[in-house]
């Protein structure tokens, strides 16, 4: 258990907060050279390690727009912006949760306060205008229409100072010397050469869920398993990776990733009890795994390692 994990400024579906919490960190190489952070995300995975240089990556250009804003402004600029579209809009200053909250009238007040700054953005753009709605939307989620307009309803949520603390840390971390943020495609990122103590960690999309950076096909099959050849790849030239996936979601069953894992001999963790979560629904019938392809002599971590003898189901494996 990692009870003194930091938090990204970033709220973004698909972080690894939960499992950070639970010390995913602990299961990463003790030395790590470069740390390439291929799917980024929220950051918070590069925020919890321990590294000689950080490779923060991910396409999502909005991502990518909230990097650099940590990294060119100052956290009291960024949350004197905050606060400025808070009063400028009416925004609450309070949790707005409707078993606690009882006046209605006043609801109906933030959430048109909400509907008029995400009418702003969409008009035009402006990434504190997003980073402002991000935190007073429903799962404080940012989702975006076909259109590339951002949709999500507000939620019922405030600018807490937690929200600030994390903005601080959030601009201590991005203004490293020792980071380069990038927004390459995850394969031109595993083809590049790797040195010595370098340690790739990718969370990449997973198959058949809910999170938003999967709809509308953002990550397919055939790209699924295009990123399976290329760790083989790194696994064969002594490159240590590691990755986050899931083995089941719902009715679903990663076959082709648990077969890949057992065929290859990679080592596999997983959190005993812990359940995806997309937009506030927790999935039951999940099994989150870390896999990675060199040994943890010393576990501080919450996970517990997958014994694949048990998940084996034919001799005729495929790699």
């Amino acid at each position: 258990m990692n009870n003194n994990y930091i938090q990204s400024p970033i709220l973004y579906m698909g972080s690894k907060r939960k499992l950070i919490s639970k010390g995913l960190n602990y299961l990463f190489p003790e030395k790590i050279n470069n740390f390439y952070d291929v799917f980024a995300g929220s950051g918070i995975v590069s925020m919890n390690v321990g590294a000689k240089k950080y490779h923060i990556n991910d396409i999502n250009p909005i991502l990518h727009k909230y990097y650099n804003l940590f990294k060119d402004k100052e956290a009291v600029y960024i949350i004197n912006q905050i606060n400025a579209n808070i009063s400028k809009y009416k925004l609450p200053l309070e949790q707005t949760n409707r078993t606690t909250f009882k006046n209605t009238d006043k609801i109906k007040e933030y959430k048109t306060a909400y509907n008029n700054l995400r009418k702003e953005y969409n008009k035009n753009k402006k990434v504190m205008d997003l980073y402002t709605l991000m935190f007073f939307s429903f799962s404080q989620q940012v989702r975006f229409n076909k259109s590339g307009e951002f949709n999500m309803p507000f939620g019922n949520n405030c600018f807490s100072e937690n929200s600030k603390k994390n903005i601080i840390t959030g601009c201590d971390f991005f203004k490293k010397n020792n980071l380069n943020i990038t927004s390459y495609d995850c394969f031109d990122i595993l083809n590049r050469d790797f040195k010595k103590d370098d340690f790739v960690y990718l969370d990449p999309p997973y198959l058949n869920t809910l999170a938003t950076y999967n709809e509308n096909n953002g990550w397919t099959c055939e790209q699924d398993k295009k990123l399976r050849q290329q760790l083989l790849k790194l696994h064969k030239s002594g490159v240590k990776f590691g990755m986050s996936n899931v083995f089941y979601n719902k009715d679903f069953e990663n076959r082709e990733l648990i077969d890949w894992c057992i065929s290859n001999k990679l080592n596999v963790y997983t959190v005993n009890g812990f359940k995806y979560s997309a937009c506030g629904t927790k999935n039951k019938k999940t099994m989150e795994v870390y896999i990675c392809n060199y040994n943890i002599p010393k576990n501080n971590s919450s996970f517990t390692k997958v014994d694949l003898t048990e998940y084996a189901i034919s001799d005729d494996l495929v790699a």
